[in-house]
């Protein structure tokens, strides 16, 4: 179990802050709001009011080993760019900071944040990739190249294999997982060469980004 710190209870802080904590890890959630702070008592190991922009009061809250911190205070830029210094002074390596622009992101990226999140564009990216082409269940970026897709399976591949679709060679991305139909449900299995496309299969797909947005416009 692991140590996790959340500064900023709002929705995108609560959010994370629970889901960390419904996986069993300690989460320590900190806010300057008390009805933020009351709301999610209930969903963390421990709730604190406190202002996270006094140095002093960041220290005493004994965070300095938490395995990550998360800062998430909406739209105040000078408060995150302010704390996300506090807590890279006090030795913290893992510090995720919600970002609301570009440029708020590269100043939070040169004072020591090691990662940035933009929760709306992702989201809306996201979204307009699902929603653009009618066969695509989901769609996530990786990395600045790599995403990964969930989609239907070609029509031209029903009834073939893997082998004998050459999958790979013919759209340049990998199948890493496929969710088939079974009763009324759907089941996730990693699939063998030798098993036989059906309809209602959904693929789950990795690949460079230009490939899948190529395999994506045969689909749509």
């Amino acid at each position: 179990m692991a140590r996790y710190t959340i500064i900023g209870l709002g929705t995108f802080g609560f959010n994370v802050a629970s889901k960390l904590f419904e996986k069993g890890h300690e989460v320590i959630g900190i806010d300057i709001r008390e009805d933020l702070v009351q709301k999610a008592q209930p969903f963390v190991s421990q709730a604190i009011v406190a202002d996270a922009t006094d140095q002093e009061t960041l220290k005493a809250l004994g965070i300095e080993d938490s395995e990550y911190v998360v800062i998430s205070v909406g739209n105040k830029i000078d408060t995150s760019i302010l704390i996300t210094l506090y807590i890279k002074e006090m030795g913290i390596e893992n510090i995720l900071v919600k970002a609301v622009n570009e440029v708020h992101g590269r100043i939070l990226k040169q004072i020591g944040a090691s990662e940035i999140v933009f929760p709306e564009k992702e989201m809306a990216h996201r979204i307009a990739d699902r929603i653009g082409y009618k066969s695509v269940i989901d769609f996530i970026k990786l990395g600045d190249e790599i995403s990964i897709m969930e989609i239907e399976v070609p029509e031209e591949l029903i009834g073939k294999t893997i082998a004998e679709s050459e999958f790979r060679q013919k759209f340049n991305v990998n199948i890493v997982a496929l969710k088939s139909l079974v009763g009324d449900e759907y089941r996730m299995v990693i699939p063998n060469p030798e098993y036989v496309f059906r309809h209602r299969d959904t693929l789950v797909v990795v690949g460079e980004e230009k490939m899948l947005n190529a395999f994506k416009k045969k689909k749509k």
